[in-house]
């Protein structure tokens, strides 16, 4: 940031302190705990497998191992008991000090019914903030996000409230600038939540509430930048969340193949038409593809496998999900891998329409890896014809 002031250029996210602070896990569960922030039982940063041996009994098995500078679900690991805790320690330590050049580590107690629900917060470097919703990210795989939706669904209205008002007040205790997320353990036993971390960056799901808030968070950052964004109060005046937003992340990885990473020559990209759905278009809906691939590009193996994202909007969730029904069998890739035929098997899933989803539910429902779905017989007659 320095670098960018002694050459006139604007720094468009928080602060290097802001990004310092929250940048550790163990650092940003104690700016929690000043503020009161609801947090699940854990521990500092460990100073051998020992020390973590002792503080798991303490705190009661199944526990998570993390990496203090941990992300995108690198350097975590769920231990049941003491001999998986001990062989776990090293290799999460070398896994950390490998992607992020630390391996300190701490522990947190594991919630087996949780949804990962995180809150979308902007603030004015003034101590001034305003939320923009939750989003619920519970469907993941290996700790990564797989779908992401705005508003969450059947989440109590005082559990909302409470998650954006909690959300706020740490962020506002820093003054923070710019976009920022609060992310959450929600237990859907009890419906309490915890502190999980806060992502000094704009998210890859932000999409998600911009369609339902009808925002450019990123035009917001630009004007907070050069001093024309309007004051954040008189934004929260106007801002009306409207419908339903659900976005699918496009991956190069061969979901029948249990997700097998894949590389190689895309020979063929084409992409469902925005706001027009192929057959039967919705009213009142809207779709959104934010990618970097074309026919002819390359995949390379040596970076995240996700190569666009799909995001629908509708009045609803359940013309939200019939919307991406529609654009997911209107993408089409060709030459590699990818998961299109998953993200389509889970629009359809049961769970998935009532709204039914923990971070388990991918393993829980898919236990073998994906192996196709069953058609039905008109269906089939259908694509004989």
């Amino acid at each position: 940031m320095s670098e960018c002031a002694a050459n006139k250029l604007e720094f468009l996210g928080p602060t290097a302190t802001q990004i310092e602070a929250f940048g550790l896990k163990h650092h940003a569960r104690k700016l929690a705990e000043l503020q009161e922030v609801p947090l699940l039982p854990g521990t500092g940063v460990l100073s051998g497998v020992e020390e973590a041996l002792s503080e798991a009994e303490d705190i009661g098995y199944p526990v998570i191992l993390k990496s203090t500078a941990g992300g995108g679900g690198i350097g975590m690991q769920l231990c049941w008991d003491s001999e998986e805790l001990t062989k776990a320690y090293d290799s999460v330590a070398q896994m950390s000090a490998n992607n992020f050049a630390n391996a300190d580590l701490f522990l947190e107690k594991f919630v087996k019914n949780a949804r990962h629900i995180e809150v979308q917060v902007f603030g004015d470097g003034e101590g001034n903030t305003i939320t923009l919703g939750e989003r619920d990210c519970s469907a993941q795989r290996r700790n990564q996000k797989v779908i992401e939706e705005t508003p969450a669904p059947n989440l109590p209205d005082r559990v909302r409230r409470s998650l954006g008002e909690v959300a706020s007040r740490l962020l506002q205790s820093v003054s923070y600038r710019s976009a920022g997320t609060v992310e959450f353990i929600l237990d859907a036993d009890t419906q309490c939540f915890y502190f999980l971390e806060v992502n000094t960056r704009l998210q890859v799901e932000h999409g998600v509430t911009e369609e339902v808030y009808g925002v450019d968070l990123v035009e917001w950052m630009v004007r907070l930048a050069d001093g024309t964004l309007p004051q954040l109060a008189t934004l929260a005046d106007v801002l009306r969340p409207t419908g339903h937003a659900i976005q699918a992340r496009i991956y190069a990885e061969d979901p029948f193949k249990e997700f097998r990473p894949c590389a190689g020559l895309l020979s063929q990209v084409a992409f469902p038409p925005a706001g027009e759905p192929s057959e039967a278009p919705l009213i009142g809906s809207k779709l959104r593809v934010d990618h970097w691939i074309e026919s002819g590009l390359e995949v390379s193996p040596y970076y995240d496998p996700m190569i666009a994202k799909l995001c629908t909007w509708a009045p609803t969730r359940e013309k939200a999900i019939e919307q991406m029904r529609e654009a997911l069998d209107g993408f089409e890739v060709e030459g590699i891998g990818h998961n299109l035929p998953f993200l389509s098997a889970v629009m359809d899933h049961p769970r998935f329409i009532k709204g039914d989803i923990t971070t388990a539910f991918i393993e829980e429902e898919y236990p073998e890896g994906f192996v196709g779905v069953d058609l039905a017989e008109e269906e089939l007659i259908r694509i004989a014809a």
